[in-house]
C-alpha cells in the first residue's frame, strides 16, 4: 500500500508506499492533511526569497536545470534546481542511472554544506521525503496544490534528494546488486559522475540523511566514502562529516520489532484498542519468548552483552512473532499524528485484514494532477510514464540483501567521522520501536567503550517547549521525539529542522 506523492503528478495514478522495514512487513496507508497554522503560515512569511545561485563551470550542468517558475501548480516563490539522471560508471553504454534533484540552499548567501537525502524501502523514491517530509515543495495528500515548506531544509544546506538503487522511481537499468556493498560502490560511482557535472559542491562539507530502510544503505555509503582507496581520494575528495539516521533499522528484527512489541503495545494500548487479556497474552510471551530479558539488561551502564533469544539466531518461532501479532490484533495498521496540531494525542488508522492493494481511489483533483506529463519534462525524464514511490520490482536480486547489520559499522564510522553519527526516533513509530535502537546502542562497543553510561534525559527544547529527550556520548547522538511516528520531519517539521541544523553545527540541541 502506498503513500501518495505530488510528484506523480507527472504520472498516471500513483500508489500509497510507506518506507518499510527490512522484511517489508508492513505497508501502511498513512493519510496526512497538512493543516495550516498560525506557526507554519508565519514561518513561511519569514521565508528568504532572496535565492543565492550557485553557477557551475562544467557546461553540462545546464542541462539539469531546472527553472522553478516553469514548475506547474507552484504559486510561491522557489530557488532553481538541477536534476535529472545520471549513471553509476563513466563507461559509455552505462544504462544504470540513478536520478537526483539537487536543491541550493534558500539562503541569501551560500551554504559550505551538502545534504543527501535517502529514503528507505528498499526501493522507496527519496522524492517521498522531498514532497512529504523535508523539502521545499510540500505536497501532502489532501492537498489540491502544493505549498512552501516553511522548514525545509534547504533553509540550512545545500540538498539532494537521490533515488536509489537501480529500480526505485526514476532511475534506469535492471537490478543487479546482491548486498550493501554492491549497492555502496554503485552509489560511489554515482557520487563521482555527479562531483563531475558539479565539481564545486565537492569543496563542501559532506552530510549524508535518510530514515527507516536507509539505515542500512547509509551506513554502508559512509564506510564505502572514508574507505575509499588513495587513488579514488586522490581523484575525488569528499568530505564526509556525519550522519543522520531516524527511524531506521540498524539490527536484527528481533531487537527492533518483537522485543518492543508488549512494551508499546500496553503503553498505546487505548489507542490500538488492544483488550487487556490481549495485553496479557503479549506480555506473557515476551517473558516466555526472552524479549523481556533483552529489555531488562538494557541498562545504563551495561552490565555485558544482550544475547538474543532462540542462541542469538536471527529467527523466530511462530508462537514469539509477537510483531504479526500486534499487526493481525490491532485496530490500527499505524499510529499517526494529527497534522494540525505539533502537541495532539495519537491516533490510529484503521487497520486493515487483508492485503493492501497497489492503488486507492483518491479525491479527482489529485488524481487528476498526477496525469501531468510538464513536471517529468521539467526534470528531464520526459516520457518516463508510470513512475512510483515503492518499486513494484525487487531492487535486490531475487528480494534479498544479504548484508550484516548497520551497527557493525558504526564503531568504524564514529572513529572516522568529524561530526559523528545522530540516530533519533519517533516516540509513536509502529513500524520500528524506539526501545529497539535503546538495545542496538547499549549493545554496540565504541570508542573501547560499550553502550552509553547515562540514559537519555536531557529534554530536547524547540521553540521553547520540550519536544523530546536526547543523550551524546563518544560522537554518538540518540534523540527521542514525542508525537511523531516513523516520519519525523511530517511530523514534528520544526524539531527535525532544529536537528538537522545541530549536526551541521548551526545550532545545538
Amino acid at each position: 500500500m502506498r503513500l501518495t506523492f505530488w510528484l506523480a503528478a507527472l504520472l498516471p495514478i500513483l500508489p500509497y508506499a510507506l518506507a518499510t522495514n527490512p522484511v517489508q512487513r508492513l505497508r501502511s496507508t498513512r493519510p496526512r492533511v497538512f493543516a495550516d497554522s498560525q506557526q507554519r503560515r508565519e514561518a513561511i512569511e519569514k521565508r528568504n526569497t532572496n535565492f543565492f545561485t550557485p553557477a557551475f563551470s562544467n557546461p553540462k550542468a545546464a542541462t539539469f536545470h531546472v527553472n522553478s517558475s516553469t514548475l506547474p501548480l507552484i504559486t510561491f516563490p522557489l530557488q532553481d534546481s538541477w536534476a535529472g539522471r545520471l549513471p553509476i560508471t563513466n563507461a559509455m553504454n552505462e544504462e544504470r542511472q540513478l536520478f537526483f534533484w539537487y536543491w541550493p540552499s534558500s539562503k541569501s548567501t551560500e551554504s559550505d554544506t551538502l545534504t543527501i537525502w535517502l529514503n528507505g524501502g528498499p526501493g522507496c523514491s527519496s522524492l517521498g521525503g522531498f514532497l512529504q517530509e523535508n523539502g521545499p515543495i510540500s505536497f501532502q495528500p489532501g492537498m489540491t496544490a502544493p505549498q512552501a515548506n516553511p522548514y525545509a531544509w534547504t533553509n540550512a544546506s545545500d540538498v539532494v534528494w537521490i533515488e536509489q538503487p537501480v529500480g526505485t522511481g526514476f532511475t534506469l537499468g535492471t537490478p543487479d546488486i546482491h548486498n550493501e556493498s554492491e549497492l555502496s560502490d554503485e552509489f560511489y560511482g554515482f557520487l563521482q559522475q555527479f562531483y563531475t557535472v558539479f565539481p564545486e559542491l565537492a569543496a563542501k562539507k559532506l552530510f549524508i540523511t535518510g530514515e527507516s530502510y536507509a539505515g542500512f544503505y547509509i551506513p554502508y555509503i559512509a564506510t564505502r566514502i572514508v574507505d575509499a582507496s588513495a587513488a579514488e581520494k586522490a581523484a575525488l575528495h569528499l568530505d564526509l562529516q556525519g550522519l543522520l539516521i531516524n527511524d531506521g533499522v540498524y539490527s536484527s528484527f528481533i531487537t527492533s520489532e518483537e522485543a518492543p512489541t508488549a512494551n508499546f503495545s500496553t503503553h498505546f494500548q487505548s489507542v490500538l484498542g488492544f483488550s487487556n487479556s490481549q495485553i496479557t497474552s503479549l506480555q506473557r510471551s515476551s517473558r516466555t519468548c526472552g524479549y523481556e530479558t533483552m529489555l531488562r539488561q538494557t541498562q545504563y551502564p551495561p552490565k555485558g552483552k544482550i544475547d538474543l533469544p532462540n542462541g542469538n539466531r536471527d529467527s523466530v518461532s511462530s508462537k514469539c512473532d509477537l510483531f504479526d501479532t500486534f499487526l493481525n490484533l490491532g485496530k490500527c495498521s499505524i499510529i499517526s499524528i494529527p497534522a494540525s496540531t505539533s502537541t495532539a494525542s495519537p491516533t490510529c488508522v484503521p487497520h486493515r485484514k487483508t492485503p493492501c492493494p497497489d492503488t486507492i481511489p483518491l479525491t479527482s483533483p489529485f488524481v487528476y494532477q498526477q496525469q501531468r506529463s510538464d513536471v517529468q519534462t521539467a526534470l528531464h525524464v520526459p516520457g518516463f510514464g508510470t513512475w512510483v514511490d515503492c518499486s513494484d520490482i525487487n531492487v535486490f536480486v531475487n528480494g534479498n540483501d544479504d548484508s550484516a547489520y548497520t551497527e557493525t559499522l558504526f564503531p568504524h564510522l564514529l572513529a572516522t567521522l568529524p561530526r559523528g553519527v545522530t540516530l533519533w526516533h519517533g516516540l509513536v513509530d509502529a513500524i520500528l520501536f524506539n526501545l529497539g535502537d535503546r538495545i542496538t546502542i547499549q549493545n554496540m562497543t565504541w570508542g573501547g567503550v560499550q553502550g552509553f553510561r547515562a540514559p537519555p534525559s536531557t529534554p530536547l527544547i524547540v521553540g521553547g517547549a520540550q519536544k523530546g529527550i536526547f543523550h551524546s556520548e563518544r560522537k554518538l547522538t540518540y534523540i527521542e521525539v514525542d508525537n511523531a511516528g516513523h516520519m519525523i520531519e511530517t511530523d514534528q517539521p520544526q524539531t527535525a529542522l532544529h536537528v538537522f541544523q545541530s549536526i551541521l553545527g548551526q545550532t545545538t540541541l
